[in-house]
């Protein structure tokens, strides 16, 4: 893992196409990471079997617009072994995007997890982390996967399907951003 040269934290959201769950997490965690401006975080996105430049599902686009978050910008982004190797924290949608992160990189088992199980460790273990890292280890040691973690693919599907991914990923995306906010050390840029 390669460090972020200017120390910031990386977060990395994982999905297939990088078009409709993960941009969306990501806008959205650039949304809650705008209530807390200097804080050394850092998101991006990628997919494991994404075409790159390819823009955001159109209702993906309008389902995180209403939540306040934009994927206007977003352009589709392959999941590639630099980009694995640089983040710190790496969220996967579904349980089967970790096989494709981790063959780009076997050391980030521990900092590998899906968004939903590491949202629910982070809410639980955060009062403990004296660093995001330190809330990426606590995560490492205590995460435990439960049947319907894994975040459905709104693809092709109705408006409704769209809305409903974003509002979960919503509901996950921000107390984990929170938590790894919280986890900061005193005196970090942006911290009250």
């Amino acid at each position: 893992m390669s460090p972020d040269p200017d120390g910031s934290f990386g977060v990395l959201f994982v999905c297939t196409g990088n078009i409709c769950r993960s941009p969306t997490a990501e806008a959205l965690a650039r949304r809650e990471l705008e209530r807390h401006p200097g804080v050394p975080i850092q998101v991006s996105s990628a997919g494991s079997h994404a075409l790159e430049g390819n823009p955001a599902a159109s209702r993906s686009m309008l389902a995180a617009a209403t939540r306040g978050a934009s994927l206007e910008r977003h352009f589709a982004r392959e999941l590639t072994r630099r980009r694995v190797r640089a983040a710190d924290l790496i969220l996967c949608m579904a349980a089967e995007h970790r096989p494709f992160v981790l063959s780009y990189d076997r050391a980030a088992a521990g900092r590998t997890f899906l968004l939903a199980t590491f949202a629910r460790v982070a809410g639980q273990w955060d009062w403990l982390a004296t660093s995001p890292a330190g809330l990426v280890a606590l995560a490492a040691e205590h995460a435990k996967e439960q049947d319907g973690d894994d975040i459905d693919d709104p693809l092709g599907q109705s408006p409704d399907a769209y809305a409903a991914c974003a509002e979960r990923l919503d509901g996950l995306v921000t107390p984990v951003i929170a938590a790894l906010v919280k986890a900061l050390p005193v005196g970090s840029t942006g911290r009250p």
